[in-house]
């Protein structure tokens, strides 16, 4: 699934994010923070940076994937809630700094 995640640049300087054109998101147990699944296979890699302005909030394209990385869970996460969780690199070269979004809620359907 394609959505978006809004970035909000609380800082008092311009923020660049560096992707391959969007945000992969991990799938989370939402009380343990467990990563339990996400995309599995290859992506184009382009760089490319997303800037958010000072005080503004930019969406970024978003992929959530439910492959499984828990054996006890299958093939696919199953259905129910769960969370999901991306890690933003905020700039371009390798050693730029990275964080993590809160663990934001989704449902999982069939």
């Amino acid at each position: 699934m394609r959505h978006s995640l809004l970035v909000r640049n609380r800082s008092g300087r311009e923020l660049l994010i560096a992707t391959n054109g969007q945000v992969t998101a991990a799938v989370v147990d939402p009380q343990t923070g467990e990563v339990v699944g996400g995309f599995s296979g290859a992506q184009p890699a382009p760089l490319v940076i997303f800037r958010v302005a000072a005080g503004a909030t930019e969406p970024i394209p978003l992929l959530i994937a439910t492959a499984s990385v828990a054996p006890r869970l299958g093939y696919v996460v199953p259905a129910g809630e769960w969370g999901i969780q991306a890690t933003l690199a905020l700039g371009p070269d390798r050693d730029s700094p990275r964080r993590r979004t809160p663990i934001l809620p989704v449902t999982i359907t069939d």
